[in-house]
Order: C-alpha cells, then sequence, then structure tokens
C-alpha cells in the first residue's frame, strides 16, 4: 500500500500487482472541515484496508492530534472512510 499526500507521489509510486494506492484525488477536499486534514482523510481510507476497528482508529486520532482539532480530524477520518466506500 502506498499513501500519497501529493500528485508527485502518486506519479512516482510502484506498487506490486495486487496493491493498493491511497491519493487525495479520492477524497473531495471541498467536503473537509480544514484542507490541513486531507492526511487524516486518507487515513480513513486506509482504514478499509487494514484489520483494525474504527475504534482503534479514532482513539490513535484522540491520542495522536491536538484535542482542539478532535471533532475535525473524526469528520475528516469519516469522510475519508465513506469516499472509500464509493
Amino acid at each position: 500500500m502506498v499513501i500519497a499526500t501529493d500528485q508527485v507521489e502518486v506519479n512516482r509510486a510502484v506498487l506490486a500487482p495486487d496493491g493498493v494506492l491511497i491519493e487525495p484525488s479520492q477524497i473531495d477536499e471541498s467536503t473537509l472541515p480544514n484542507k490541513k486534514s486531507l492526511n487524516v482523510a486518507l487515513l480513513g481510507l486506509l482504514s478499509l484496508h487494514l484489520p483494525f476497528p474504527v475504534e482503534a482508529w479514532t482513539a490513535a486520532l484522540g491520542r495522536n492530534l491536538p484535542e482542539k482539532l478532535h471533532d475535525a480530524n473524526l469528520q475528516s477520518f469519516s469522510i475519508g472512510r465513506a469516499a472509500g466506500k464509493k
């Protein structure tokens, strides 16, 4: 799996035949509460490909990101998960 945070990384990505590329174009940035939370939305996409419960992801976000941004990050994470289910 490769998580690309910009187009340069997308262009450089080398994947195995069964590899997964997670890229910013998969997220509608206009739906994010803050453009800086794109990386958290990409984690939401990633979470669909790994065998960890959603609660583990959201707990990790809560432990590692500033409390004042907690709601925005949870919203961005949910936006990423929803984008991956389309």
